[in-house]
């Protein structure tokens, strides 16, 4: 996902950088990312960026780590719990445990953790029993910390990269490429320079064939121009997971078997000098590609895995002849899925007679306007208060948000052949004397311009749990049915059910 920073943001990590010199405070900033002078065991959920703007959600147990740290007399954790018990923070310095702080549901609460003045690694443990804990910023008192006293230095999602030793005036060939200059050997702590790309990692391997990033750690990518994308030749690990702190990721996973693939991880809409890569499983790099004028060609085939985040989705099924949809839609349900996501998820379904819409908003519903008034963009970053750009579909279902149309019966039923995917654009949601006005202006995947509105009364429906019995569009609002692949799928809200009403 990638990163937002205003300039006072920029101005803030700046002081930190300069306060840090003088061997006072490091703060290190989570906003965005994990800065790179830290280490975790766990796997970010996401980064909430806007709205409470907690920073890096976790929901797992474990710990962040900085190791090496001189002096440390105070730390200082801003966090977020949302659970009212049952969830704590610990810290220790140099192996001595400094205290633990339970957390209630509370948002930006500073935690302090003080002690005599120790040296060594600063741990800090999460503990949960269910839900999310966040991290925003970690600041260190210390005679001096490891990572350049750098803090989180980001800067336009530039994930705490260290650029110091690169030319700023290097011209990087399309594509630039990076293999492992020696072997130095298995379980450490690296960094190397490669024509004018800086890595880094937590914790890896260097051998005469491959650079690798062990599991549960982290690998930072550096350049002094924005990379636009990455592409992996290597190998992972079964049940191979990652996190980027910007841009989009596909690779291949496989609960059973190791894969090796050219590539095995394609990262696009970078736009940021520096991505750090999460590995919750082993990654070996044979060749890396990175690409600063276009994204990689080239899609990720699942090869029977779970896909990666974004999963094996296609655009195939809008059609390529850009069009304008004028729409007035005639019914309008919702409903609120937060509290099964852990964060704000509130599915919308349009009706009309010839096209029915789906959208997903990363907002929480609100009686009698089913959102709260106001604009949300249509974005593919996943931060609150925006609506979900569509990444297109699959043989079974497309996926939110998209515009079915091309409708036709076959049998007594109802079906769709095609779709439109939008992939950016604004909702806008005035309260009206009818209940509520919704104004879609939007794009498509493939330039079709969407004019749509909904004014009425929304209706909040219930997520059913259990299998269809019977469907009809006209007893179950908002059910449709699709042929893909000689498949019909019937699906209903956001769920999607076999011919048989056995739920997919």
């Amino acid at each position: 996902m990638k990163k937002i920073f205003t300039t006072l943001c920029l101005l803030m990590l700046s002081l930190a950088f300069s306060i840090s010199t003088q061997a006072e405070e490091v703060v290190y900033d989570f906003s965005t990312s994990i800065p790179s002078a830290w280490t975790s065991s766990m796997t970010p959920k996401g980064y909430e960026t806007s709205g409470s703007a907690r920073g890096t959600q976790f929901m797992e147990n474990g710990t962040l780590t900085l190791k090496g740290a001189k002096d440390v007399t105070k730390v200082v954790v801003e966090c977020s719990c949302n659970i009212a018990s049952g969830s704590s923070i610990s810290l220790s310095v140099g192996g001595t445990t400094w205290g633990t702080e339970n957390l209630a549901k509370e948002s930006g609460v500073q935690k302090s953790f003080t002690g005599a003045s120790a040296s060594g690694d600063v741990v800090l443990s999460l503990s949960r029993t269910e839900k999310s804990i966040w991290i925003k910023t970690i600041t260190v008192t210390c005679g001096s910390a490891t990572g350049g006293g750098e803090g989180g230095e980001g800067g336009e999602g530039e994930g705490g990269g260290d650029a110091t030793d690169l030319d700023p005036n290097y011209t990087y060939a399309e594509p630039t490429v990076v293999t492992c200059p020696e072997n130095k050997g298995n379980n450490m702590v690296y960094s190397f320079i490669q024509n004018n790309i800086k890595v880094e990692c937590s914790t890896g391997a260097m051998t005469d064939n491959y650079f690798g990033c062990n599991a549960g750690q982290t690998i930072t990518f550096t350049a002094t121009k924005a990379i636009k994308g990455i592409s992996i030749d290597g190998y992972v690990k079964k049940g191979f997971d990652i996190d980027v702190s910007a841009g989009s990721v596909e690779y291949y996973s496989d609960d059973e078997e190791d894969v090796e693939a050219n590539p095995v991880v394609l990262i696009t809409d970078i736009d940021a000098k520096t991505v750090t890569l999460n590995c919750v499983k082993q990654m070996r790099c044979y060749n890396v590609s990175f690409y600063f004028v276009e994204n990689p060609d080239g899609d990720i085939d699942d090869g029977g895995g779970d896909g990666g985040d974004e999963g094996d989705y296609t655009y195939e099924y809008e059609p390529t002849e850009a069009t304008t949809l004028n729409i007035t839609f005639d019914e309008m349900e919702y409903a609120d899925y937060s509290e099964y996501f852990d964060f704000a998820y509130t599915d919308l379904y349009f009706i009309s007679d010839d096209y029915e819409m789906e959208l997903v908003a990363f907002a929480p519903a609100a009686s009698g306007t089913a959102l709260a008034p106001g604009t949300y963009q249509i974005t593919s970053d996943y931060a609150e208060g925006t609506i979900q750009a569509s990444p297109g579909g699959d043989d079974m279902y497309d996926y939110p948000s998209y515009i079915a149309a091309d409708f036709e019966e076959y049998d007594g039923e109802w079906y769709y052949n095609s779709a439109y995917y939008l992939v950016s654009g604004t909702l806008t949601v005035e309260k009206d004397p009818a209940g509520v006005k919704m104004t879609l202006k939007g794009k498509t995947y493939y330039g079709s311009t969407v004019n749509a509105t909904f004014v009425g009364k929304p209706v909040n429906y219930d997520e059913e749990e259990e299998g269809i019995d019977t469907v009809s569009t006209t007893e179950i609002p908002g059910v449709i049915k699709q042929i893909r692949s000689n498949q019909i799928i019937i699906r209903q809200g956001k769920h999607s059910y076999d011919l048989q009403g056995r739920k997919i």
